[in-house]
């Protein structure tokens, strides 16, 4: 009986694990309208597009709407002239994705890319503009990936 018992805990175990999985940035499981495109035969073909949200104290940095907010790790100040903070998120996402979501992303909202680094499945993303900068660090874990978002005046401003 006992041996029985272990053999079943053992077997769901093992099947359970399979149905844990990271998604991809670049196949979310929630979509926009999509938009149509036409293949090289000329047939209608449509791609769905990911839902993107803006950190609401920052109307100009995007954010896969699927990932969630820790506020525990979020901070913002706001003075007259000035907004500032750390914003975390966190979700179940593959770095690199989140980081080419970034890369992509940001530029379409007058952000200009300065500079990158990766080491394994941690990544920097530095973003600036006339006003301020904007540090983005990925981090993929175990369970989840943690993305860090910190936005300051540039010097001089």
């Amino acid at each position: 009986m006992l041996y029985r018992l272990l053999v079943l805990l053992l077997f769901i175990s093992l099947t359970s694990c399979g149905l844990i999985h990271k998604p991809d940035a670049n196949q979310p499981q929630k979509s926009s309208p999509s938009k149509p495109n036409k293949s090289a035969s000329g047939a209608t073909v449509t791609h769905a597009q990911p839902i993107i949200s803006m950190i609401p104290e920052f109307d100009d940095i995007p954010i896969p709407s699927e990932l969630s907010r820790d506020e525990d790790r979020s901070f913002i100040y706001e003075a007259p002239g000035i907004t500032m903070g750390v914003i975390g998120y966190s979700g179940y996402y593959k770095g690199g994705s989140i980081a080419k979501f970034f890369r992509n992303e940001m530029p379409k909202h007058d952000w200009q890319f300065l500079n990158a680094f990766s080491e394994g499945e941690r990544y920097l993303i530095n973003f600036i503009k006339a006003d301020k900068s904007c540090l983005i660090s990925v981090e993929e874990g175990s369970l989840s990936t943690r993305v860090t978002i910190k936005v300051g005046p540039t010097q001089g401003r």
